[in-house]
């Protein structure tokens, strides 16, 4: 099984073109100077940069289950086996995405805070949506029912839209990017989010061919 599992990744790897590869690097390069370039904001300063790619990363992955859930449904309602495949691999993308996301987080409240606030309850809502993540896509590996895994991804997506709004909010600011009054700050953020969507589409779509 081991032998399988390296021989599907290698598979993976060397059918990515250099185009693909290049338009990876790209994207990357575009995300790492816009971080680099976009302002810095009143309060923060220049500690805004880790806050830029915590944020953008951390919506993306939340977007990303948001679009697995949608998947989800399909699957349950139609049982199509290769579309519960990309239902997976959107689901593992988008936990990859959250979870660079949670490591920005803690850049970024080491930058603005001076340290990493457990009474903070967004990081602990965080770690359980980690958590969660894992546990279905665990679970949807190994239950042989198609409809089944695609209800526990639209669980997952509802999880995951039921307890981030609900979260209070101790040292987080509720909306610093909305009620920023510089409009170049908005609109870095969403840049830099749509890039990161970006490549978590770059990967689902690798990721995604190589399981055929």
């Amino acid at each position: 099984m081991v032998n399988n599992v390296a021989e599907v990744k290698l598979k993976t790897i060397s059918s990515i073109g250099r185009r693909e590869w290049l338009l990876l690097l790209g994207l990357l390069a575009a995300f790492v100077a816009l971080v680099l370039l976009a302002p810095p904001e009143k309060t923060l300063g220049e500690a805004i940069r880790t806050v830029y790619v915590h944020v953008a990363l951390t919506r993306a992955g939340i977007w990303g289950f948001y679009v697995a859930g949608l998947l989800g449904l399909v699957v349950a309602i139609t049982a199509r086996e290769r579309l519960q495949e990309w239902t997976r691999v959107v689901t593992w993308v988008s936990l990859a995405l959250f979870f660079a996301g949670g490591i920005g987080s803690i850049f970024a409240q080491q930058s603005s805070w001076g340290g990493l606030l457990w009474e903070e309850p967004r990081n602990r809502t965080s770690l359980s949506v980690i958590a969660a993540a894992l546990a279905v896509l665990v679970l949807i590996q190994w239950i042989p029912w198609i409809r089944v895994r695609g209800l526990l991804v639209v669980g997952l997506a509802g999880y995951v839209a039921w307890i981030i709004p609900r979260t209070p909010l101790v040292f987080h600011p509720a909306n610093a990017i909305g009620s920023s009054p510089s409009a170049t700050i908005r609109w870095a953020f969403l840049a830099l989010t749509l890039i990161a969507c970006l490549i978590g589409v770059w990967f689902v779509w690798v990721l995604g061919r190589g399981e055929r």
